[in-house]
């Protein structure tokens, strides 16, 4: 294992989340120069879940979203995937890939807060509070 550089991320999970962001590029790009090159943009995104899930890295949400879980073709509106808005019990999208018709849905909660941002929030508090407890214990040490 690399040595910690100062963002506090080692050298080998760099190189690996510039591989994995690279693979999410070119997917998208490919589906942006030509909407018909369908298989090129899933075998990227393929490549960039599994490449994720032999690294047991957790991919953003986000990302997560943007890529259909049956043929893994990345979920564009309007080239490669449907979107609606329902309202039937809770407000939710209605996200459906043109390739398989796989319909995810997804709430659309006004106070709701993924996963991962929660994670940061926390990550910032306990960063923060562990500021707080160093500032008290440097008062203390010129105290005595």
């Amino acid at each position: 294992m690399g040595r910690k550089n100062k963002s506090g991320v080692s050298p080998q999970n760099q190189e690996s989340c510039h591989k994995l962001n690279f693979l999410h590029q070119a997917s998208h790009v490919v589906l942006a120069i030509n909407p018909e090159n369908v298989e090129m943009s899933r075998f990227y995104a393929s490549t960039m879940k599994s490449t994720a899930q032999k690294l047991v890295f957790k991919l953003d949400p986000s990302i997560k979203r943007t890529i259909c879980k049956h043929c893994h073709v990345l979920l564009i509106p309007g080239i490669t995937a449907r979107v609606r808005v329902r309202r039937r019990r809770e407000r939710h999208i209605v996200v459906t890939c043109l390739e398989c018709q796989t319909i995810k849905r997804y709430l659309c909660r006004p106070n709701h807060v993924l996963w991962s941002e929660k994670h940061n929030t926390t990550k910032q508090q306990a960063n923060d509070n562990d500021e707080v407890v160093q500032e008290n214990q440097k008062e203390r040490q010129e105290k005595s």
